[in-house]
């Protein structure tokens, strides 16, 4: 009856975890930690035509639409009352190491907060020898867990960090077989499980609570290398059969290091075109304005002909003009360079000065879907902004600036 009650009780409490985490990791990353600019390299897609694509998200997007599948193996250490030393394992006479292997599907629902589910299967062993006992476990675990990214909680958020760090909090539910030895003689004390308890096939089942961190090496853009540790906390104390020592509840810990890839729906394989030789583009003013080969003579002759006969510049100048006419007409779309962005909240243009040593007057600031942005330069082309984003990473180390278009001086969400 007993174990009826705790295993009914387990169950509504991971369904309260399973409908809230969700919803505290959506309002609270939106309320409390508002994000800041999510700061990218562009990516842009160059066809035959003048038109691009950028497939850089914008402000605020992207981090909804990552999900990511991790496999990691490790050691697998049990701490309670059938345990040598508190802390650290023993090798020789029935040997505490064990290893885990798991997999994780996780969400990404903003910059701070992911949502995670775990399978862990694993084997526990312990020793203690001035009891004469030694106990081994087979261990099948599933878990629902958050990670909060702690840089992006009190950093800037960005995706291409070469190293993040996350505290991992959940609760799962775990299915195991324990036996209990004699250490000098092998012989069996106590089993507990196979096929006597309300898990799968009979097995022990208990509540777990889970606290650790993870550490993640991004490789690129979908893989990364992921080391992780986190204690689980049953909710028993007959995980090794033995209900004495000072130990109210069991301990276990899982280690383990793993391979992670990520599915992005916002990235497209693309090609780049050179950005050390600009295409040459002919502004619309010109393109609108034809001229007629037998015109074009015609004004050549005349001019060679006022500089025979009287070398007055009276023509020369209308020729010279009317390109520099040309070469100042406004044009609707124009190219910046984006270094900074901060959500409902502005930042001192001294400040941004001071700090990446640009000039203050070089420096405009927009408004654009409630974040307050900051860009320089103001250019016809991409590849113009382009040559300056490469400028501002190298000299002025603004890693994350990338290219953004505005027309008729509103921020475009890509590039047109």
């Amino acid at each position: 009856m007993k174990n009826k009650i705790r295993s009914a009780s387990i169950k509504y409490c991971l369904l309260a975890v399973v409908l809230i985490i969700p919803f505290f990791g959506k309002q609270t990353s939106a309320q409390i930690f508002k994000p800041k600019q999510t700061q990218q390299n562009e990516r842009q897609t160059v066809t035959a035509s003048p038109e691009r694509e950028s497939t850089a998200p914008s402000p605020g997007m992207g981090w909804s639409n990552d999900w990511r599948v991790s496999l990691g193996v490790g050691t697998a250490l049990f701490f309670g009352d059938i345990k040598q030393y508190n802390f650290y394992p023993v090798f020789n006479n029935k040997s505490e190491w064990r290893f885990n292997a798991n997999l994780i599907i996780e969400k990404q629902l903003s910059p701070v907060f992911s949502l995670r589910g775990q399978g862990v299967y694993a084997h526990y062993a312990g020793t203690k020898r001035e009891w004469d006992r030694n106990f081994v476990a087979k261990n099948t675990e599933f878990n629902l867990n958050t990670a909060i990214d702690l840089n992006n909680l009190f950093g800037r958020d960005r995706k291409d960090r070469f190293f993040t760090t996350s505290v991992i909090l959940g609760v799962g539910l775990i299915n195991f077989n324990s036996t209990l030895y004699e250490l000098s003689s092998g012989n069996l004390v106590a089993q507990g499980g196979f096929g006597n308890g309300s898990g799968i096939n009979g097995q022990t089942l208990e509540g777990i609570v889970i606290g650790g961190f993870s550490f993640d090496f991004r490789l690129d853009d979908t893989w990364s290398l992921r080391l992780e540790t986190a204690n689980r906390i049953i909710n028993s104390d007959l995980f090794d059969l033995t209900a004495s020592g000072g130990f109210k509840y069991d301990v276990y810990n899982n280690t383990s290091i793993g391979i992670s890839y990520t599915f992005n729906k916002n990235k497209k394989r693309v090609s780049k075109v050179p950005e050390s030789e600009p295409e040459m583009i002919i502004p619309a003013a010109v393109q609108n304005e034809p001229i007629a080969p037998e015109n074009s003579l015609n004004q050549v002759v005349e001019v060679l002909a006022v500089e025979e006969a009287a070398p007055a510049a009276v023509i020369i100048p209308e020729v010279i003009t009317k390109p520099k006419t040309n070469e100042v007409a406004i044009l609707e779309v124009e190219y910046r360079v984006q270094i900074r962005a901060k959500y409902e909240g502005k930042v001192p243009i001294s400040e941004l000065s001071n700090k990446y040593n640009i000039p203050e007057n070089e420096i405009s600031e927009s408004s654009h879907n409630r974040y307050y942005i900051y860009t320089v330069g103001s250019y016809a082309t991409y590849e113009q902004a382009a040559q300056k984003r490469n400028e501002l990473k190298s000299t002025n180390k603004i890693f994350d600036a990338f290219v953004v278009a505005f027309k008729n001086g509103v921020r475009l969400n890509k590039l047109p």
